[in-house]
């Protein structure tokens, strides 16, 4: 793991398979599906001076989204809510904030609420379990 960063969290439940993407340079585009919680996440970075996609994580249902970050902008916040779905405890919604913009909510504000604001410091990656749908989401900070 790069100097200066570390795991924040994971919410959400023990279900499904473990994902970890590691810390990435830059953080380009996020693909969110998402309905009455969040099925996937996949997103596009930049690590080792190449652009990379992670694998899908979840499955393909809910509404599609794609956020693609400008130049010089970068995640400072994830927030969301976690709760039970379909006799599962996942992650219900998720919302991101960066330097620029707030995107979100994805999903449905529905059960337990969490949040990572950064006032000096990015998101760099994510972790968390998966199946058919998101079952839990953690962060990668970094400094600024």
């Amino acid at each position: 793991m790069q100097a200066g960063v570390v795991k924040v969290g994971k919410w959400g439940g023990d279900g499904g398979n473990p994902f970890d993407m590691g810390a990435a340079t830059r953080l380009l585009d996020i693909r969110i599906r998402h309905g009455g919680a969040i099925d996937a996440i996949q997103i596009m970075y930049v690590k080792d001076g190449k652009i990379q996609w992670t694998p899908q994580y979840g499955g393909n249902g809910g509404d599609l989204t794609e956020i693609t970050l400008q130049e010089g902008e970068f995640l400072r916040s994830i927030s969301g809510y976690c709760g039970n779905f379909q006799d599962m405890h996942l992650v219900r919604s998720l919302t991101f904030g960066t330097n620029l913009s707030t995107y979100g909510p994805y999903g449905e504000q529905e059960g337990t609420t969490f949040s990572i604001p950064l006032e000096d410091g990015k998101i760099e990656g994510f972790f968390g379990r998966y199946g058919r749908l998101l079952d839990a989401v953690g962060v990668y900070v970094g400094p600024k």
